[in-house]
């Protein structure tokens, strides 16, 4: 989970989950950008996406998770919340619930075994956007 939605990245994208880093503050960025974090040797961004698409969310604290994903220089993390779980593509679209801002990056919609939908997200042209809004800071 990020905030209060549910979203799926594919597996050809996600790489590891990785809990316990240490961050380092970037100055001057935005809020979303939580920090930067050495893992396995490269230092990666940080995004929270909870407060990236509402932020009046409170930021991502201890506890939090992180879903490293990305090759070499694309590579970045996603702070989610809760254990992560398996969902399946299936036919249709977005869960309703899916922010407008994050509309343009859903590939499709994903279940899980419970029946919860998922937005099933186009991870690398969501980093690429973060990224780009990140050269205008």
């Amino acid at each position: 989970m990020c905030g209060p939605w549910w979203l799926a990245f594919p597996f050809s994208w996600a790489r590891s989950i990785v809990e316990n880093v240490q961050l380092s503050e970037v100055p001057h960025a935005p809020a979303w950008l939580i920090g930067a974090a050495n893992i396995e040797g490269k230092v990666v961004p940080v995004f929270d996406l909870a407060v990236y698409l509402d932020a009046s969310l409170p930021p991502a604290g201890p506890g939090t998770l992180m879903l490293l994903g990305g090759e070499a220089e694309q590579a970045a993390a996603i702070a989610f919340h809760g254990l992560p779980a398996m969902a399946r593509p299936q036919a249709g679209l977005a869960p309703p619930e899916t922010p407008a801002a994050l509309l343009e990056f859903v590939a499709g919609a994903a279940c899980d075994d419970g029946g919860r939908a998922w937005a099933l997200i186009d991870a690398a042209s969501l980093m690429e956007a973060l990224s780009a809004e990140l050269a205008l800071v």
